[in-house]
């Protein structure tokens, strides 16, 4: 009954890595030929959002440290921003312990490994319009603990002479940036590889920055 088990539970694993959403290839940043406004980290927030495969959901956000949004003629451009990884924190855990646990757990090898790469970065590659106004997908590299992904994600966009507004839920596959508990999915322990596949791979940002000149 117990090897039922794991081999249900391998397959469950399986299944998660095969179904998790996949990223495009990695590309040139996009040339700013236009304004240039500065985002301003205050006004700016990245919450984050990973579930168990119990369905158990943690949130948190991170602080941005810089960046900036460029517009040309009444259109986003180009930009950056980066992350501040070692100010991750938790907003589901209201025990302080549970959330110290959790954050300290982020911040291991295990996630992020926060003392050799401290932050993050995402950079415009490129800005398609949409059919509204206000909406464009954007694609760029995201730059997680030293690896380099190429994604693209819908966004909405509101520009004006001294501002910039862009806002957007980004979700990534964790494996694709090495994000792995326990091991990655070519690891000989089985129990690596279901300590790692307790959660899922899908990992959600959502992200508004303010820019101004």
């Amino acid at each position: 009954m117990k090897h039922m088990i794991l081999v249900s539970a391998v397959l469950i694993a399986f299944a998660s890595c095969d179904n998790a959403s996949k990223t495009s290839e990695t590309g040139d940043a996009a040339a700013a030929t236009g304004a240039t406004l500065a985002i301003d980290p205050a006004a700016s927030s990245v919450n984050w959002e990973g579930a168990k495969m119990t369905e158990t959901v943690h949130t948190g956000a991170i602080s941005l440290t810089e960046g900036s949004l460029s517009v040309k003629e009444g259109k986003l451009e180009a930009g950056n921003f980066t992350l501040d990884m070692n100010s991750i924190t938790s907003t589901d855990l209201t025990d302080t312990a549970m959330a110290n646990k959790l954050i300290g757990h982020l911040k291991s090898a295990d996630f992020f490994l926060t003392d050799s790469f401290p932050t993050a970065r995402f950079e415009i590659t490129g800005v398609t319009p949409a059919m509204s106004p206000d909406s464009a997908q954007i694609a760029g590299n995201l730059t997680i603990k030293g690896v380099t992904q190429g994604i693209s994600f819908p966004a909405k966009v509101a520009v004006s002479d001294s501002t910039a507004d862009a806002s957007a839920r980004i979700t990534i596959n964790r494996n694709d940036w090495g994000i792995t508990w326990g091991g990655s999915k070519t690891d000989k322990s089985i129990m690596d590889m279901l300590k790692n596949n307790l959660i899922k791979d899908e990992i959600s940002f959502t992200v508004k920055l303010k820019a101004k000149k």
